[in-house]
């Protein structure tokens, strides 16, 4: 499962994330009080100080520091996938940055009959995710591991909530992005090798628009899903420069057939 925080701590890491960016002369004091709250969770919240770790070990290889997740986050996109598969005899689909496997087994049971791989470079997340919801079907590797790299191609990919740094979105000063536009660029350029001519990339929840990418050439939005839906979240341009304080996005493309 994963770690669920306490109201009173979960109310407490809401309030000195806020603070800890607003002017006045007690910012000093918000700012150590948050770094004293880090610390704590550091040597008391397993799952944090793995985050931290492998932050620290992976680098600019990591995108989303959070590890939250929850079973069927995404309803309306995992119905759509549902009904896109039903012909499939066996999709083969995979989770990237599926934290502790609550996607893939969400997926598993919107399409049973689907191959499922989901990675993550959280090592911490993926023993969870396999302990959990390993089976016949679903395997969990490591990101950079030679077994995803030999995994061969998938019929679609969901990138959910994975594109997207914490500073970004907590930050109502910040006007560039903490992560910079080529390495979202460079990972869908990785990932564009994974996946099948015709088949299906799910991006939601991103602090770029998949739209400025060089890939896009390659790709049109699925037929299926042309409604954009509104994200309360800052938008940043592949310059890096933050230009909006929302988003109107699309998150279903698909991959042109050569």
């Amino acid at each position: 499962m994963w770690y669920k925080r306490s109201i009173p701590e979960s109310d407490l890491k809401v309030r000195l994330r806020k603070k800890r960016w607003q002017s006045g002369p007690f910012q000093v004091y918000f700012w150590f009080l948050w770094s004293f709250f880090n610390g704590y969770r550091f040597f008391i919240q397993r799952p944090y100080r793995a985050r931290v770790i492998q932050s620290w070990r992976f680098g600019r290889h990591y995108h989303q520091f959070s590890t939250y997740t929850l079973p069927n986050r995404y309803p309306d996109l995992f119905a759509l996938a549902q009904a896109h598969f039903a012909q499939y005899a066996t999709p083969k689909l995979l989770s990237f940055g599926c934290s502790t496997g609550e996607e893939i087994s969400t997926l598993a049971r919107y399409i049973p009959h689907a191959t499922l791989v989901g990675v993550d470079i959280n090592q911490w997340c993926l023993r969870q995710a396999k302990r959990k919801f390993g089976s016949n079907s679903t395997v969990f590797y490591h990101s950079l591991s030679d077994d995803f790299r030999h995994s061969g191609e998938f019929d679609a990919i969901f990138c959910m909530a994975v594109f997207q740094h914490p500073e970004n979105r907590h930050n109502p000063n910040r006007t560039e992005s903490a992560a910079p536009f080529l390495r979202f660029e460079e990972q869908l350029l990785a990932l564009d090798q994974k996946l099948k001519p015709g088949g299906l990339l799910f991006i939601d929840h991103c602090d770029f628009d998949f739209r400025e990418s060089c890939l896009m050439t390659r790709y049109r939005l699925a037929p299926f899903d042309r409604i954009p839906v509104v994200r309360q979240r800052p938008l940043f341009n592949k310059y890096n420069q933050k230009i909006a304080d929302r988003q109107l996005v699309f998150r279903v493309y698909e991959k042109i057939e050569n």
